[in-house]
């Protein structure tokens, strides 16, 4: 039987194509790619940031090149439950907020302190070291990131971040943080500066992730301290109307007296308004007699 050249060709290409792998990474993505399969080790042979055909049995693992959320707080939607921290006055605060970060794809080899090489550079120090064992890393292009990125984004940023906040936090008596503005900007700044330190010790000193910025919402006080802040305010505020009676009975025609009658007069006229009590009829030149009502 006699087969066309175009039929062989067409053949021929299929075979390639049967026998290849895609790296396909998007725009916002950098793949690894690791040899396999019956005849290979398993070993790094590059990064990708484009389309790259390879072999059947080499994989892909693709992770995020631009900037990401680590969220805190309460509610499904979010990367972490919310965390607390202990004050300078020994107050437990809640704490929340969102943590912009960029993990770090650079794939320009490099040494790590231990002397071992990396020759895809941070990236590959990362994966295999730390995301491979969470299986975080699609592999597939375009796919979401697996469950296990979000376990390695709290067991990384998120332990990281709740060690900063805590020995920020005990440089703050609570009230401070609650109801001073420049305060609590302040131990933002604090954290932020604090954050990248304390996640390099939790990478060997490299700096796999690159903290970009902290927010940090106002923080929660327990109920007990809610109460307590309310009826001093409420005191507060007692005090300076007591301030401002006391100013303006000195100052008014008559002195003392005369502002206490002037008062006894406007509580009068303002429970007649309301309907508090009612005027009765008396004769002309008589007195005004008022009555509560029922």
């Amino acid at each position: 039987m006699k087969i066309r050249p175009g039929t062989l060709s067409a053949l021929a290409a299929a075979v390639v194509l049967t026998g290849c792998s895609i790296g396909n990474p998007t725009s916002s993505e950098v793949s690894l790619q690791y040899g396999s399969g019956p005849f290979d080790s398993r070993k790094f042979v590059e990064c990708e940031t484009e389309r790259d055909v390879s072999d059947v049995n080499d994989d892909h693992y693709y992770y995020p090149s631009g900037q990401r959320d680590f969220s805190f707080g309460d509610g499904d939607k979010m990367d972490s439950a919310a965390l607390t921290s202990t004050t300078q006055d020994s107050q437990e605060i809640k704490v929340t907020g969102t943590v912009k970060f960029t993990l770090n794809t650079d794939c320009t080899p490099f040494t790590d302190p231990t002397g071992k090489a990396w020759p895809g550079g941070k990236l590959q120090m990362f994966h295999e070291l730390i995301a491979y064992k969470y299986d975080a890393a699609p592999t597939d292009g375009g796919e979401q990131m697996k469950e296990g990125w979000s376990a390695l984004l709290r067991n990384y940023v998120g332990a990281a971040l709740d060690r900063a906040t805590d020995n920020e936090a005990l440089k703050y008596p609570w009230q401070k943080l609650y109801t001073d503005a420049p305060s609590k900007a302040q131990w933002e700044r604090d954290v932020l500066a604090q954050l990248p330190k304390v996640l390099k010790n939790l990478t060997m000193g490299v700096d796999l992730m690159t903290i970009n910025s902290v927010l940090l919402q106002k923080p929660g006080i327990q109920p007990d301290l809610m109460e307590g802040l309310t009826s001093k305010q409420a005191a507060q505020l007692r005090s300076e109307a007591a301030e401002v009676d006391k100013e303006a009975a000195a100052n008014f025609p008559g002195g003392i007296p005369g502002y206490q009658a002037y008062q006894q007069q406007q509580a009068v006229n303002e429970a007649i308004k309301s309907g508090k009590v009612q005027v009765l009829p008396v004769p002309q030149g008589s007195p005004v007699i008022v009555s509560p009502t029922r």
